[in-house]
């Protein structure tokens, strides 16, 4: 009896080892973005610490100087906060184009998976048709044989 063999398994292998590269490269740009947002997070939270201490600042009536140094911290938190929410965009894009191609690679492999599978069907089918040719020629054998032996 033959064994089943599919043509296109290294392609299938091939496609699986792309599958799992797409896979793993989803999941470090999602990595990606938790960082990203994690330190936008921190970002945000020292820009409200600076504009509180600004605040408190001014409620004691401190030096003008000493002012003008908490706006130009300000200033610089903003910036900061604000190169963060870029980081985090473009970690975001990063991660649904790495999201797109990863389901190109699902699908591309899932195509090939289903290709195998009716294939697989397919030959089972024909095994089983063949075997039950061979067992009804040899009931016919037999029944042949008993006949020309009661004859």
């Amino acid at each position: 009896m033959a064994s089943f063999r599919f043509k296109l398994d290294p392609v299938v292998e091939l496609r699986q080892r792309r599958d799992d590269e797409a896979q793993r490269a989803l999941a470090q740009a999602e990595r990606r973005v938790r960082d990203a947002e994690r330190r936008l997070d921190v970002a945000a939270a020292q820009l409200n610490a600076a504009y509180q201490a600004a605040t408190e600042a001014e409620l004691r009536s401190q030096e003008v100087s000493h002012l003008g140094w908490h706006r130009n911290w300000i200033v610089v938190k903003t910036r900061n906060v604000e190169a963060r929410r870029l980081e985090v965009r473009e970690c975001r894009d990063m991660f649904d184009a790495t999201a797109r191609q990863a389901r190109e690679a699902r699908v591309a492999l899932r195509v090939l998976e289903r290709l195998r599978d009716r294939k697989r069907l397919a030959f089972d089918r024909d095994q089983a048709r063949e075997e039950m040719l061979a067992i009804d020629e040899l009931a016919t054998l037999r029944a042949a044989r008993r006949l020309g032996d009661t004859l």
